[in-house]
């Protein structure tokens, strides 16, 4: 009976000394990395058809739906913008959704949470970071944006200091990146997400003491969307908010 265990097959893993053992399992790491790099950066197609939910359907000002209106129009997606009296009930009831912006995709999914929607159309549009230690980054990045919105222009004019601590920080992200973007070497969510914020901010202290910022600016200034959606003429902020 013991005989037909003979043809077991042994695994060679089993006769490999101990550091080459190491260097075996260390090489399968890297390339489960890899490849969770590569799925992350796939891009899906255009989801056309989506709807954003926000104050005034983003006719009067952006707000914290900005960096999604320009994310859609610079992938040239056909999107619709509503105002949140024509938000179905559903969304609280069944998709977890408390306050806009909202946005509706095509394929059921609907999202709140300004860096949820962020992050998640930078992975559809093709604007994602390419390795996970970016994508960690461009998440700080867009949440370090969030707070700066949070604190406000008006406190910044009270409190010049720490806006300038703010934008050091910033500063900073682009030198260690030194390639123009918050993240790598091309654009991704996080820069559309601290781009018009940042543009706000200059204003309120000396611009020429933080290059890089003014650098980023001017370049994502250049982009054609970019070119055509200002030249709508939708603010950033309501008049009674601005700092």
């Amino acid at each position: 009976r013991a005989g037909r265990f003979h043809s077991f097959q042994r695994d060679p893993m089993n006769d490999l000394p101990l550091g080459q053992l190491a260097a075996a399992v260390a090489g399968g790491a890297a390339v489960a990395y890899a490849l969770v790099a590569i799925n992350s950066s796939k891009r899906a197609p255009v989801p056309h058809g989506t709807v954003l939910y926000y104050h005034s359907s983003c006719q009067g000002f952006t707000g914290r739906a900005d960096a999604i209106v320009r994310m859609l129009e610079h992938a040239g997606c056909k999107y619709e913008c509503k105002a949140p009296s024509d938000v179905p009930a559903s969304f609280a009831e069944e998709q977890g959704c408390f306050a806009v912006p909202f946005v509706s995709f095509p394929g059921g999914l609907v999202l709140s949470q300004s860096q949820a929607i962020h992050q998640h159309l930078g992975r559809v549009l093709g604007l994602y970071p390419k390795t996970l230690d970016d994508e960690a980054r461009a998440m700080q990045v867009a949440l370090n944006a969030a707070d700066l919105i949070s604190e406000g222009g008006k406190k910044f004019k009270e409190d010049p200091a720490r806006l300038k601590k703010w934008l050091g920080v910033f500063e900073g992200t682009l030198g260690r990146t030194g390639t123009g973007y918050f993240v790598g070497d091309s654009l991704t969510y996080a820069d559309f997400a601290s781009y018009s914020w940042l543009k706000l901010m200059l204003t309120l202290t000396t611009a020429s003491a933080f290059p890089r910022i003014e650098a980023f600016i001017k370049m994502m200034d250049s982009l054609p969307s970019t070119q055509a959606f200002n030249a709508k003429g939708v603010p950033l902020l309501p008049a009674s908010m601005m700092p």
